[in-house]
């Protein structure tokens, strides 16, 4: 593309492209990328130069008869080269009884051929209308390698060329709560899997069939899983027969979807999961804090939590709630490196329990749309500065991101944080850029590095409308800037 008397370079192009759709394209974009390509040559060549383009696309089924032209989609991965690549299948057909092989969309024949010859993939995202999907797919790979003297391949084998693997799941049948086999007997040998399995409630008249939790995967499927992330609204009970088989897992990500745990839903012993550094919860509401009292972990270093559905303020309203969330970060506070909130309003009778002090090796702290008073940070903040109150609290601290924050939030008081936190804090007596006595910092230097402040854009007549700092909070902001701290605070919109 020429610009003037120059040429935009290919990968500026590229970066352009990437940009403007998404990772794992789908029959929209898919043409959005096509048609990008027929703007003219250099838009072409800059598109089949990149492989990121081409890494990765999203294929969808809805019957089985589907036409469909596997040696094309070969072709578009092709051009990615030596990158990464990344694959969704969705056989999502109208009918439940896909016992009937003929009636099962995942059974289509095109399909089980692409994936016969489909090169080595980075991700693999299978989504299902039941569980009988899967092995119709299986069925149709096998009896085709079969016929067509092909290497044999399929997704129930260990030897299928994948690293990770989703696989979401939208119905249980009756023949899976009464058949005592497992329903996955095999699946690729991945290290990363990720589960989504349907609610318990869907607020429809039909029936939930919800199969015995032991009888789903074989614990060889399990063993060898370092990254496992389940989605499913079913009591932690349930979720607890999984884990026991995880032994090995690292990095574990639950998303319980509101569900709120009673406590004859919860187990009855501790799941012991002592390789588990990296510990995720989504759609925890106050009751489900118990389940943290029933993981054995040994050493968790980043616990990332979202309160609710996204997006949906909760706040803790009971005493109770918080004590299994305060036991936990204090059995793991000489470990854990970085702490996530989401989705959280936090009375001031529970502030110091949700967000504790005590954390000597915190190194990241990220609050996001959660609502407390900005008072707990003059607590935190020393009365008298000195080489150890300096920064008693979370001495390593180095990113501090309070993102969504709402109107009336007074940053000043981070900002005399952060201030207060370097020890040796004085004012320079001499006169600097025409006369401006500037604040500095001597030493010893703070592990701060790092502060992101923003705040929530309120719907109101005014929404839109932008509320300017006030003089003594820019010249705390760069006060840190001058001592080596990125700070970033985003604009202030006006409150309701």
């Amino acid at each position: 593309m020429r610009i003037g008397n120059g040429i935009l370079p290919p990968e500026v192009l590229g970066d352009v492209f990437n940009n403007s759709l998404p990772d794992t394209p789908k029959v929209f974009s898919r043409k959005r990328l096509i048609e990008l390509c027929l703007v003219c040559k250099d838009w072409r060549d800059a598109a089949h130069s990149d492989g990121r383009l081409w890494s990765g696309i999203n294929l969808e089924f809805t019957s089985q008869t589907q036409v469909f032209s596997y040696r094309k989609v070969l072709a578009w991965l092709d051009r990615s080269r030596g990158r990464p690549k990344r694959l969704a299948v969705v056989a999502a057909g109208r009918t439940i009884n896909c016992a009937e092989t003929s009636l099962c969309s995942a059974s289509n024949p095109a399909l089980a051929q692409f994936l016969l010859q489909v090169p080595a993939l980075d991700h693999l995202h299978l989504e299902f209308r039941t569980s009988r999907c899967f092995k119709n797919l299986c069925s149709s790979m096998k009896s085709l390698s079969e016929g067509h003297e092909l290497a044999p391949r399929s997704l129930d084998s260990s030897s299928f060329p994948v690293n990770s693997l989703s696989l979401k799941v939208a119905y249980f049948t009756h023949d899976d709560r009464t058949n005592p086999k497992h329903i996955f007997n095999s699946l690729p040998g991945v290290s990363a899997l990720q589960l989504n399995f349907p609610a318990t409630n869907t607020g429809r008249s039909t029936a939930i069939f919800l199969p015995p939790i032991a009888s789903l995967f074989s614990p060889s499927i399990l063993q060898p899983i370092t990254n496992l992330s389940i989605g499913c609204n079913w009591p932690f009970r349930d979720i607890a027969v999984l884990l026991n088989s995880c032994v090995n897992i690292e990095e574990l990500a639950v998303d319980l979807r509101g569900f709120e745990d009673g406590v004859n839903l919860l187990p009855r012993k501790q799941v012991s999961l002592p390789k588990v550094r990296v510990l995720r919860l989504r759609g925890i509401i106050p009751l489900s804090l118990k389940s943290l009292d029933f993981l054995k972990l040994r050493a968790v270093s980043e616990f990332d939590v979202q309160f609710g559905h996204r997006g949906m303020i909760l706040q803790i309203l009971e005493i109770y709630h918080t004590e299994s969330w305060e036991k936990f970060l204090w059995r793991h506070a000489e470990t854990l490196r970085i702490l996530r909130i989401e989705d959280l309003k936090v009375p001031e009778e529970h502030l110091l329990s949700m967000i504790p002090t005590k954390l000597p090796m915190l190194e990241e702290l990220h609050l996001n749309r959660v609502y407390f008073n900005a008072d707990i940070f003059d607590y935190w903040t020393p009365t008298l500065p000195s080489e150890v109150e300096g920064s008693m609290w979370f001495p390593r601290l180095k990113t501090l991101e309070v993102l969504h924050l709402h109107p009336e939030f007074d940053a000043r008081k981070v900002l005399t944080f952060l201030r207060t936190r370097r020890s040796h804090h004085e004012e320079s007596t001499t006169k600097e850029e025409q006369g401006v006595v500037r604040g500095v910092f001597r030493s010893p230097p703070d592990s701060m590095q790092r502060l992101v402040l923003t705040y929530e854009r309120w719907v109101s007549q005014r929404m839109g409308k932008i509320q300017e700092y006030s003089g003594e909070i820019l010249e705390l902001s760069a006060v840190l800037r001058r001592a080596g701290i990125l700070v970033n605070m985003g604009p202030k919109y006006v409150g309701r």
